[in-house]
């Protein structure tokens, strides 16, 4: 069985869950860093992703501190230390992690997108 997690205010571009709880886990479903309107730095953007993941995490039960799988997308190769340094930032336990960088992203307009979050422990 499983119970599914929406928090109010956070945008989502179709008919599914924030997260997922089940068997112990929760899943949490991928997180954009931009905002409408706006013109981010890949720092602001990669914040924006992370900060969003802990509220729909806290609103499941758990938190960035729990987590033990990450997934990473990044538009472009060139941020890829700049993402290492933020992410040392928001999990100092270093969680397993796979970064993929696509170019199905749009690089003018989103720098890291995606499954920052596959799964996450409720500890």
């Amino acid at each position: 069985m499983f119970r599914g997690v929406d928090v109010e205010g956070l945008p989502k571009a179709g008919p599914y869950s924030h997260a997922v709880v089940a068997n112990g886990f929760v899943f949490v479903s991928g997180q954009l860093g931009t905002v409408q309107g706006k013109d981010l730095t890949f720092e602001e953007q990669f914040r924006n992703a992370v900060e969003k993941i802990g509220k729909i995490l806290n609103a499941a039960g758990s938190s960035l501190s729990n987590v033990v799988k990450v997934t990473v997308y990044l538009a472009d190769a060139k941020y890829f230390s700049d993402m290492n340094r933020l992410f040392q930032e928001y999990f100092p336990h270093r969680p397993a992690r796979t970064t993929v960088v696509t170019g199905m992203i749009d690089p003018k307009g989103t720098s890291l997108t995606g499954r920052l979050g596959q799964q996450w422990s409720l500890g």
